[in-house]
């Protein structure tokens, strides 16, 4: 059974993660402004959110970029530039070697290759959080929206 402070800070980190995406285009947002937010301290809420979702802050926003991005590569026609700014990313350049990192082909070429194929997409994005062990607490309610499951103690 779950303490009162655990049960706490799960509240806290679910209610943090829609603010989140709601401000992953804001190239400002960082570890720093999301633990304020919380209310706890800057290390010490980066410590509870790695114990209740199994990843590191910086991590999940640098994922959750990526994934909101890959699909409006996958389901708009918007250009790449414009996806990187909405995705809170400085440069294109920046953002197509982060995409590239995580997907091991340059945006351009996972437009071609997933482009209005929701089921592929789907399948990619489920493997790109299983290999950033998100899902074992931050589970896939949709290919981009997330819903938090606390990690049992």
């Amino acid at each position: 059974m779950k303490s009162a402070r655990n049960k706490i800070t799960d509240a806290v980190i679910e209610g943090i993660l829609p603010w989140i995406d709601k401000n992953l285009s804001d190239e400002s947002i960082r570890v720093r402004t999301v633990t304020e937010r919380s209310g706890y301290g800057h290390w010490h809420f980066q410590r509870l959110f790695r114990q209740g979702t199994g990843i590191n802050l910086a991590a999940y926003i640098r994922l959750r970029r990526i994934a909101r991005a890959a699909h409006l590569i996958a389901f708009t026609n918007k250009g790449m530039l414009e996806i990187a700014v909405e995705n809170g990313f400085s440069c294109q350049q920046n953002f197509t070697r982060t995409f590239k990192s995580y997907f091991a082909i340059t945006p351009t070429q996972f437009r071609r290759k997933y482009a209005n194929r929701a089921e592929a997409f789907r399948i990619l994005t489920e493997e790109l959080y299983n290999h950033h062990e998100l899902a074992s607490s931050v589970k896939l309610s949709s290919a981009v929206n997330l819903t938090f499951t606390p990690r049992q103690q």
